[in-house]
């Protein structure tokens, strides 16, 4: 068989492919493939593994489909082709949404999603976020899927395609609408709120009673969750009890790794931070969100780092209420500078994925916006029981309402964790220095 043939081969099985006959587009491309195959890897081969992957991804053909895409997807990864790489993983994101895979769909969506953000193809992303936004839809994680669909239509109205703008527009009040009309069940209503109080009771006994009672109750919370977030339940509530998991870790890590090691209290923080890391990625990966989903954008930088400011008030205000010790021996540019970069990384930015980007969307999917932050507020408060303080826990039940309705607004973390940063910096290193002098002014 000649290239010219094969050619032809080709274009009369995209004919047929585009008028809807599969059977015999593939038929016309099986006919092609033998020249294709001996061409070394050309970009034109890619093309028609990427067609074949269609062809079978319509017809069903799952295992065909998936053999295809990736053999296209290796070629275009070594010529470099980072459109073909798109196309390639959004082929796959589709054959696995098709089979109901759908977090499994949204992990190719989002590599598809960041090869063509790399292009510069506005258009191609807002098709993928809308394809996403579809496989939230489909699992009734709503807040998400309202989210995916309205960046999809931003990105087609900034290619000019208002067409798809306005219809992607309509699909989201739509879903606005089914959103508000569907209600959880008591008994998942029950079963959340049942763990917050048993996470709460854990707290209290960690800190006002027995230890290892309250540890105890941590490991059997811990396996509560695992075990009734894999009966049939709702797909929003098994998410959010899976991302519940990582509480009773961080306490139980939180209170064995600094006892069986002699390091300084500042160093605690990255040591405890490092699973906590882990776990929110590894929560993300299940659940097939993108970095975007959990807010790790700038955002809106004026607004973000006004958010930031705000750091320095609250740990100013925290200190005075639990006047704790200086986490270092003295205060010096070099202690200090690392000092926040700790505090900033280790308490910020592990903390807010969590409790923000994760916990709170994964609430919201359940109860709804305002109960969802008020969830996941409380889940934030219980874990500062320790410092034996109520008006400490009524501070941090307000500050976490605050970081909640600012990240629900933004859409980011970026001004809330280094919110949290700078509020832990003048909590643990700067105030304890000073708060002589500052009560010496006020009195």
């Amino acid at each position: 068989m000649d290239q010219k043939e094969a050619y032809e081969f080709y274009d009369k099985g995209t004919k047929f492919y585009d008028q809807g006959n599969l059977e015999d587009a593939l038929l016309y491309y099986k006919k092609a493939l033998s020249y294709f195959k001996s061409s070394g890897g050309s970009l034109k081969e890619a093309d028609f593994f990427l067609k074949l992957g269609d062809t079978y991804s319509e017809l069903d053909q799952f295992d065909r489909a998936e053999e295809f895409y990736l053999y296209a997807l290796d070629i275009y990864s070594d010529k470099k082709d980072i459109i073909g790489e798109g196309y390639a993983f959004t082929g796959l994101g589709i054959s696995y949404e098709k089979h109901r895979d759908n977090d499994q769909a949204r992990i190719y969506y989002n590599k598809a999603l960041r090869k063509f953000e790399k292009a510069g193809d506005s258009e191609r992303q807002g098709i993928i976020h809308s394809l996403t936004a579809s496989t939230f839809e489909f699992q009734g994680a709503w807040e998400e899927a309202l989210m995916e669909y309205q960046r999809s239509s931003k990105k087609f109205i900034e290619v000019g395609n208002h067409q798809q703008g306005t219809y992607i527009d309509k699909i989201t009040q739509k879903l606005q609408e089914k959103r508000s009309s569907i209600k959880i069940s008591k008994m998942e209503k029950i079963g959340a709120l049942s763990y917050l109080v048993a996470l709460i009771v854990a707290e209290v006994l960690v800190a006002h009673s027995d230890m290892r009672i309250g540890l105890a109750l941590e490991a059997i919370i811990l396996f509560a969750l695992l075990i009734h977030s894999s009966f049939k339940t709702s797909y929003n509530f098994s998410v959010l009890l899976r991302s519940m998991m990582i509480l009773p870790i961080i306490r139980i890590i939180g209170l064995s790794i600094p006892g069986m090691m002699q390091i300084p209290a500042l160093y605690w923080f990255p040591i405890i931070a490092v699973p906590l890391f882990a776990a929110s990625f590894t929560i993300m990966k299940v659940q097939g969100l993108s970095r975007k989903n959990v807010g790790l954008i700038w955002g809106n930088i004026p607004v973000q780092l006004l958010i930031a400011s705000t750091g320095i008030f609250l740990g100013t205000i925290e200190y005075f209420i639990l006047t704790p010790k200086p986490l270092i021996a003295s205060l010096n540019w070099e202690m200090l500078i690392l000092g926040a970069i700790i505090l900033t990384i280790s308490t910020g930015l592990a903390e807010e994925i969590l409790f923000r980007g994760i916990l709170q969307k994964n609430a919201e999917n359940v109860f709804g916006k305002l109960y969802g932050i008020l969830y996941a507020a409380f889940l934030f408060t219980a874990l500062h029981i320790g410092w034996n303080s109520i008006i400490d826990l009524i501070f941090v039940l307000l500050v976490a309402l605050f970081y909640g309705i600012a990240f629900e607004k933004t859409k980011s973390i970026f001004g809330v964790t280094l919110s949290h940063g700078i509020s832990n910096t003048f909590l643990f290193l700067i105030i304890p220095f000073f708060a002589p002098v500052i009560l010496a002014m006020i009195s």
